[in-house]
């Protein structure tokens, strides 16, 4: 599996199947963004930026879904509430590729942040990723 599809994965790992109380998340227009470092590597870090409508009903019994068998992935551990996520798990792929992540994100009205810490093991060796994520509600729809 490509470098690429991990970073993917680590986004998409915030969706994994659980049911919580409505996070503290206000309905409305949201910027989310990301910024990925790679310590100890030469790789520049990487930021990115979306904008989404957030609605009430989106917030309604939140579902967070990822097929982790696809992505050969195990949740090993995870807590929700309407403040805090704190989740982590374990990839490995046929390829050889692994890659262990901790993540923790805080839910504060109008606005959200957190942090993903990865291990991965690649064919250019051991490599380290961290992704700092930071949301803020910009109004309405």
């Amino acid at each position: 599996m490509p470098l690429r599809s991990l970073v993917i994965a680590a986004f998409l790992a915030i969706s994994v199947t659980a049911t919580a109380a409505e996070p503290n998340i206000q309905p409305g227009e949201w910027e989310m963004t990301s910024i990925a470092t790679f310590p100890g590597t030469p790789m520049p870090e990487q930021r990115d930026s979306s904008r989404e409508c957030v609605t009430s009903e989106d917030l309604e019994g939140l579902v967070f879904d990822l097929d982790l068998q696809e992505e050969a992935c195990e949740l090993t551990h995870m807590d929700i509430t309407a403040e805090r996520m704190t989740y982590s798990m374990t990839c490995q792929h046929d390829d050889g590729m692994a890659m262990t992540m901790d993540a923790e994100m805080h839910f504060l009205g109008d606005r959200t942040e957190g942090v993903m810490d990865a291990q991965m093991t690649t064919p250019m060796g051991p490599m380290q990723m961290r992704i700092e994520l930071e949301g803020q509600r910009l109004g309405d729809c």
